[in-house]
């Protein structure tokens, strides 16, 4: 029986599979948002912004354990040297009192699957549409 798999083009699925896309944001204003953070506040100052914070709050939910991110950090500040690593104990205690605001309402429906493979963020039928070709009421 033959195959009917575009094979090239569902290799090249599965290497897109692995693409993480990270923002720096955080870099450009890191020294305005340290000004506002330590800004009357009492005691030893913040030296990572918080927006810096939520960044490796995330690298940890995805994939990365906290000792593994100095490790992460350290590699990632020989390619961007304006890149500061802050070292295990300090993340630790910062995501602890990290707090987030998460939006009630996110408009459309959004379906969050987590698997041995990592996390993946689709609309609804995706996988239903990929594999039988079908758009049978799934939107």
């Amino acid at each position: 029986m033959q195959s009917k798999r575009n094979w090239k083009e569902y290799n090249e699925k599965l290497v897109r599979r692995g693409e993480l896309y990270i923002s720096l944001d955080f870099l450009e204003n890191w020294d305005e948002e340290l000004n506002r953070m330590n800004e009357g506040k009492v005691g030893r100052p913040f030296r990572f912004p918080r927006t810096f914070m939520c960044f490796l709050a995330f690298l940890h939910v995805a994939f990365l354990p906290l000792r593994q991110m100095e490790g992460f950090l350290r590699k990632l500040s020989e390619y961007i040297p304006e890149l500061k690593v802050a070292d295990y104990s300090t993340v630790c205690k910062r995501l602890r009192k990290l707090d987030f605001e998460l939006s009630s309402n996110l408009g459309e429906d959004l379906v969050v699957a987590i698997d041995s493979s990592g996390m993946k963020i689709t609309n609804r039928g995706e996988w239903i549409r990929d594999k039988w070709k079908d758009e049978k009421g799934l939107d």
